[in-house]
């Protein structure tokens, strides 16, 4: 998952997580569309990782490892699950683990912004492909060629998200700039002498931070930024979390689980 707002508009790019047929919402394509009344949350079961903003840091630190992304851009990620394709933090009858923060990249789905080529405009899409989509639903999207409130609701939200994602992306220059990041693994004690292994991810090396210079610590508290740092490397405590959560599963079974 290389972009966590925009959806390509064509070619072989690879679709952001969770989308499968995205299209530009319009009143004459969409005029009876809608979502289904009850949804659930089992199109985010198969990731063990989701994207976050900066302004979800503080939140989803009280619950989730929080690690950076391998590739460009550099973003913030909420490690949901030790196993691939497995979102501990999701049941089998979709409910999202109770009390604890669901990332806005899942509360946006089935909508997402698409950059329209050779412009710098965007327009709201939704996931046709997406469960909770209904091509005539008893609540459509549209009244009258007109936007519901539902509808105004999620344009806010998405707006909302792309200010706060570009902050985001902003933050992950800055700390690749400034060569904050290194990549780590996170081990996990099966028993009976086997190890699991999770990789592809990076983490804030902590004597970096010590090290930086007071126009750099400046710089970030102006930012907004020097928050966002601790919230990371205290995220780090919550290994031990998805350790249990994977033995409660059954399968393979980490003891515990740490950064390295």
């Amino acid at each position: 998952m290389t972009d966590a707002a925009a959806a390509p508009a064509a070619g072989p790019a690879p679709l952001p997580m969770f989308y499968k047929n995205p299209m530009p919402l319009e009143p004459q394509r969409h005029a009876a569309a809608g979502l289904k009344p009850q949804s659930d949350f089992l199109f985010a079961a198969g990731t063990n990782a989701l994207p976050l903003t900066s302004t979800e840091m503080a939140y989803a630190a009280r619950t989730y490892p929080i690690v950076f992304s391998t590739s460009t851009p550099t973003v913030p990620f909420a490690v949901v699950g030790l196993r691939e394709h497995e979102n501990l933090f999701v049941d089998a009858q979709g409910a999202w683990r109770e009390d604890c923060y669901i990332p806005a990249y899942v509360r946006r789905y089935p909508f997402i912004f698409s950059e329209v080529p050779e412009t710098q405009r965007l327009v709201l899409c939704i996931d046709e492909g997406a469960d909770c989509y209904e091509a005539t639903s008893s609540r459509p999207l549209f009244a009258d060629g007109k936007p519901t409130e539902a509808l105004q609701r999620a344009l806010q939200f998405n707006e909302t998200f792309q200010q706060h994602y570009v902050d985001t992306r902003r933050f992950g220059e800055w700390l690749d700039k400034n060569n904050m990041l290194e990549d780590r693994m996170a081990r996990a004690d099966l028993g009976a002498g086997q190890t699991f292994t999770l990789r592809g991810f990076r983490l804030i090396n902590p004597e970096r931070l010590r090290v930086l210079e007071d126009s750099q610590v400046l710089e970030l508290h102006k930012r907004g930024w020097l928050p966002l740092l601790h919230f990371h490397l205290q995220s780090l405590h919550n290994w031990g979390l998805l350790g249990s959560l994977t033995r409660a599963r059954g399968g393979a079974q980490p003891s515990q689980a740490k950064p390295s």
